[in-house]
């Protein structure tokens, strides 16, 4: 294809997007297999997406680039769909084979594996901010909700509206991890919810109308009334009763600890109402349309399809209908910023750029790039259901995803036609499961090692194991009726937890290997992958110096480079677990083959997934000769600091 003369190409390229409408594809007939489980659906889909992109390139006179090569398609789908670049057998078996379906296989296999489901956490984590640990308590049910509704492929509209809805305790829900991470910050709270969810950004009114949107403070504050008087807590008398034990002479120090652990993991980790959807205005508040400290009721922002409003003389939401009625109105189809949103930012996640830049202030006036592609790709996302899996599916078979890299960087935040693929720098959490890919075998086959967050952790340390579980904690206490024998538990919990020796119980087996993960994940073991570790790891980690997001702020996260990474790559993280570890998987592949040509060929296909060129061979073998033994530590090097392994392509 490459020889072929740019305008051959371009003749080719616009006959495939125009190749014939595939709208009559695109019904369903009565009884015919749902759009997100139909692989006609989506491909017939994928080919409506290529000839609106081709279009474009007709109307502005745009000649894409070629076809991708199998070894740069290949190495992009595992980057962007799981995260990790593909090793030396998944390498050599895609590029040996000579199944003219092969690229659309590879896709399927790739989005319905494990290495998909993690790597899709990683998205998700810095979203949401989710961290292994809140005010007192944990973040292990908030982590483990986010990582079940993935593998269980719920609709985005579902698990938006069972966050923003979210009522229980954590243990019992994990959803309401959503407001715990911004307990005691309700209103910043509201602002991330429209931030996320509809790519408005309102936390500007909160103090003063929007000095460069439409947004007033009036609007902030009825938005912000919707979750106003929610309460984060449940049985204040049990928490206050246990607290003032607590502080009794002579306690034990232990015993003190653990009545922490039930009341911080039981009644503090827990939304107990859903608020009464009404809010005060600030006492300083200076428009016309309010006074100060006047008591206004909810009211959804204006211009996004139907809205909601409470009334103040409801009585019927003070039982959490406001909230339920928020949250419909959030995912609702009508709701014009809903769909748009999160169908850019899967558009971003997979293409590499978005139809629109930022993400997260799509303003009233701002168009994207390609308006009618985005209409297509919001009515796509509704006859899907919402099915992200599948959607992302319909934008791995396109052939504007097949294009070429692209040698030209694009401007930040102007328009682009997507035709070429952009360059961007690996993420932390692909630089470390990469390198990961190289250290061990099979990665991705080992399902489950993911920590579930399910252990009583005391004292650092797991305890119970296999014969109770912090779910089973959390259901015998709200199952108490009274302060004092909630002290009485505490107490006997105590005794059980100082003579633990570990193991024993039904399901023993199965929850000792849940703790051996949990510890070595906690010891910052080596071989877990991003999504498995400390949510986020600590600062000066391996993955923190690569940017990785502190999950403060909404997708934190950084490819900027700077002076530790190189010493990092070096003589630190990369020398220490790849290139002066003769016990890694690289390695023993290498030592497998003949001849220093095979070996070379080995080196290439497992790090940059492609043989060398005639150039690089001899380079390479030139390399051998001189420095003998060692040259393949520093070929092995030399190619994990090169930009080739840094980037998407």
């Amino acid at each position: 294809m490459k020889q072929l003369c740019a305008l051959n190409i371009a003749a080719i390229i616009f006959a495939l997007f125009n190749a014939g409408s595939a709208s009559a594809q695109l019904g369903l007939r009565p009884g015919a297999v749902p759009p997100n489980q139909s692989k006609e659906f989506q491909l017939a889909a994928a080919k409506k997406v290529d000839k609106l992109v081709g279009a474009e390139f007709r109307r502005k006179q745009i000649r894409p680039l070629p076809k991708s090569t199998d070894a740069e398609f290949l190495r992009r789908s595992y980057l962007t769909a799981v995260g990790r670049i593909p090793s030396y057998d998944e390498t050599v078996a895609f590029l040996d084979s000579e199944e003219s379906g092969k690229r659309v296989a590879l896709i399927d296999s790739l989005v319905g594996s494990y290495g998909y489901n993690m790597h899709m956490f990683n998205w998700w984590a810095d979203l949401l901010r989710a961290t292994d640990s809140f005010q007192n308590t944990s973040g292990a049910p908030y982590i483990k909700w986010i990582k079940d509704a993935i593998a269980e492929d719920k609709p985005y509209n579902k698990m938006v509206h069972e966050l923003v809805a979210a009522t229980g305790g954590g243990w019992q829900n994990g959803a309401v991890g959503y407001y715990m991470r911004d307990k005691g910050m309700l209103k910043d709270n509201m602002a991330n919810t429209t931030r996320i969810f509809l790519g408005t950004r309102i936390e500007c009114a909160q103090c003063h109308n929007h000095p460069f949107d439409s947004w007033k403070q009036m609007e902030f504050y009825e938005m912000a009334a919707f979750t106003s008087g929610m309460k984060i807590g449940a049985r204040d008398s049990f928490s206050s009763y246990l607290s003032d034990k607590e502080d009794e002479d002579g306690i034990d120090r232990g015993l003190r600890d653990v009545s922490r652990l039930i009341r911080y993991a039981v009644f503090d980790f827990s939304v107990a109402d859903a608020g009464d959807g009404s809010i005060n205005l600030p006492k300083d508040y200076k428009y016309r349309d309010g006074k100060p400290g006047e008591r206004v009721g909810a009211k959804s922002l204006s211009g996004f399809g139907k809205g909601v409003r409470v009334s103040l003389k409801s009585k019927a939401k003070d039982a959490g209908e406001a909230r339920q009625e928020f949250a419909d109105w959030i995912v609702s189809p009508q709701n014009p910023r809903f769909t748009k949103v999160i169908a850019n930012r899967m558009w971003k996640r997979v293409m590499g750029t978005g139809l629109f830049e930022p993400l997260d202030n799509f303003s009233a006036g701002a168009a994207p790039s390609n308006p009618a592609l985005m209409s297509y790709l919001e009515e796509l996302l509704v006859d899907l259901n919402y099915d992200l899996k599948a959607f992302q599916k319909v934008l791995f078979y396109t052939y504007t995803y097949q294009l070429a890299p692209s040698p030209v960087q694009h401007p930040a935040r102007s328009p682009y036609n997507f035709n070429g693929r952009q360059l961007k720098r690996l993420s932390a959490e692909q630089i470390w499961d990469s390198l990961l890919t190289l250290k061990i075998d099979k990665l991705d086959s080992r399902k489950g090692n993911g920590y579930s967050g399910g252990a009583i952790m005391f004292g650092n340390r797991p305890v119970l194991v296999g014969k109770k579980s912090m779910k089973d904690l959390y259901n015998e206490v709200v199952a108490i009726e009274s302060p004092g024998a909630v002290w009485k538990y505490a107490q006997d919990l105590h005794k059980q937890i100082k003579n633990d020796k570990g193991g024993g119980g039904k399901g023993g087996d199965k929850m000792k290997m849940e703790m051996m993960m949990a510890q070595k994940a906690r010891s910052y073991g080596q071989d877990m992958r991003a999504s498995e570790l400390s949510s986020p790891m600590p600062n000066g980690h391996f993955l923190r110096q690569f940017g990785q997001s502190d999950r403060e702020v909404i997708e934190n996260s950084s490819t900027d480079s700077d002076v530790t990474q190189v010493l990092s790559i070096l003589n630190g993280h990369v020398e220490k677990q790849i290139t002066s570890n003769s016990g890694a998987k690289v390695f023993k592949m290498i030592n497998d083959g003949r001849t220093d040509s095979d070996k070379i060929d080995r080196i290439f296909l497992s790090i940059l997934s492609r043989k060398p060129s005639e150039d690089e061979k001899e380079l390479f073998l030139n390399e051998f000769k001189v420095n003998g033994r060692s040259a393949v530590r520093n070929a092995v090097s030399a190619l994990i600091s090169t930009a080739e392994f840094m980037f998407v392509q």
